[in-house]
């Protein structure tokens, strides 16, 4: 986030529209919207953090009910661990933001990134299953970091490995939410199509009129 933009701590009610990034990974990015213009700050408490956990289905039921029980009873540590979740946001902002534009990321970036994926990846267990060795969440795995946890998990496991050229930042006015691209083309310029291209077309029609009408006159 660009530090000489002011940004709004806003009450939002996450719904399946603002999940549009491709994956949970950059949809937590996407926590702040119009980072280009004016940034507003979705998580505005670690309930809400919870409740986008439950809507992206992150997390397994059962241990969001021990994280919602937990953050009751102890509100300090919940805060201060929504505190790092968005200090860890906007270092992986700052890092796929550069993978974009070509810039290698800074060692610290890396570092922090390493640290919250080997804590998800301690919150695993492998068990054989079925005539395979799977790796799923331990049943005690409640510390009040595990969503940070599980997204640099997913970034390092889902996200960084797809081909870098299909990563976005939507080129819609106050918006610079990533996603991926998964058109055939491979030339998207939106996070959503259905808002931002026809806006687009909207506004060429009405530069085209304005122009018909100056000729005219």
């Amino acid at each position: 986030m660009r530090s000489y933009l002011p940004v709004t701590i806003e009450s939002h009610q996450f719904a399946t529209r603002d999940i549009i990034g491709g994956d949970a990974a950059l949809g937590f990015i996407n926590t702040v919207t119009g980072r280009d213009q004016l940034p507003r700050d979705w998580l505005d408490s670690y309930t809400r953090l919870l409740e986008w956990a439950a809507l992206v289905r992150i997390l397994p039921e059962n241990i969001l009910r021990a994280l919602t029980r937990r953050a009751k009873t102890e509100p300090k540590a919940a805060a201060a661990a929504l505190t790092r979740a968005k200090v860890f946001r906007e270092t992986l902002f700052a890092l796929l933001k550069g993978i974009v534009s070509g810039s290698a990321p800074p060692k610290a970036m890396l570092a922090l990134l390493r640290e919250h994926w080997i804590a998800g990846i301690n919150a695993h267990e492998l068990r054989f299953d079925d005539g395979r060795v799977v790796a799923e969440l331990r049943n005690d795995a409640t510390d009040f970091d595990l969503i940070t946890s599980m997204i640099a998990y997913r970034m390092v496991e889902h996200v960084l490995p797809l081909p870098k050229d299909r990563l976005r930042i939507c080129h819609g006015p106050n918006c610079s939410w990533l996603f991926l691209d998964s058109s055939k083309a491979g030339r998207r310029r939106w996070c959503d199509m259905a808002v931002w291209g026809n806006a687009a077309k909207s506004r060429r029609f009405q530069k085209r009129s304005r122009q018909r009408r100056s000729a005219r006159r």
